[in-house]
């Protein structure tokens, strides 16, 4: 009869621990996630990343310094290469049809100033890697007019002392205009060659418009 009691009781004892033992596993397995939840917390949260990736600001990128100031520096030194050849092309005319010897000279200078700047203009642009579409050197004859507009037109037909104002009124406003342009290019520029030539350009500029003030004073007596 004990052996009975005894063995219904450790049934008992039995079935108490295996019920404790499956309600102590159901409570672990609530507070732990399933690895199969974290990888759904994980594959949620991708696409949102990737939102975020794709719709961050790209820096936009500008040319390299050295593009830059290349491309500043031809643009000075082709504008001072396309003066030259005018005031060269217009000198040559005015040593042709100049109605004094004053005139006269002032032209020869003129075309012998811009001669010598047009050379220091081309040898910068040739150490700059920098071509312009006329490299041949100015000279005289029927090519000349390729770099003749109206106003210097208006030259060729014109003729004594009209001739002699307009051409110095015309080398004045063009040397006026040029000097303004590369005193503004000065400010700005960044190449110790081109700030060097504006230096060395920028008083010859002002000598001829100086000399052509002069000149229109005394036609103007």
């Amino acid at each position: 009869m004990k052996i009975l009691q005894n063995l219904r009781w450790t049934e008992h004892f039995l079935i108490n621990v295996v019920v404790a033992a499956a309600l102590s596993g159901c409570a672990i397995s609530r507070q732990q996630p399933s690895a199969a939840n974290t990888s759904r917390k994980v594959t949620a949260a991708t696409p949102a990343t990737a939102r975020a990736a794709r719709t961050k600001p790209v820096a936009t990128r500008g040319a390299p310094p050295a593009e830059a100031e290349t491309s500043s520096s031809a643009v000075i030194l082709s504008q001072i290469h396309q003066a030259d050849l005018k005031e060269i092309a217009i000198g040559k005319i005015a040593d042709q049809k100049a109605s004094t010897s004053e005139v006269r000279h002032y032209a020869d200078q003129l075309v012998e100033d811009h001669q010598t700047v047009d050379q220091t203009v081309l040898a910068t642009a040739q150490r700059a890697n920098v071509h312009f579409h006329d490299t041949a050197a100015p000279r005289a004859g029927p090519d000349d007019s390729a770099h003749v507009n109206v106003a210097e037109e208006k030259l060729r037909s014109a003729n004594n002392a009209i001739f002699d104002r307009l051409f110095l009124q015309q080398t004045s406003a063009d040397d006026h205009e040029l000097i303004r342009a590369l005193k503004e290019e000065r400010e700005d520029a960044s190449d110790d060659a081109i700030e060097a030539l504006i230096d060395k350009i920028l008083p010859i500029l002002e000598q001829h418009e100086e000399l052509a003030q002069i000149l229109l004073k005394k036609e103007q007596v």
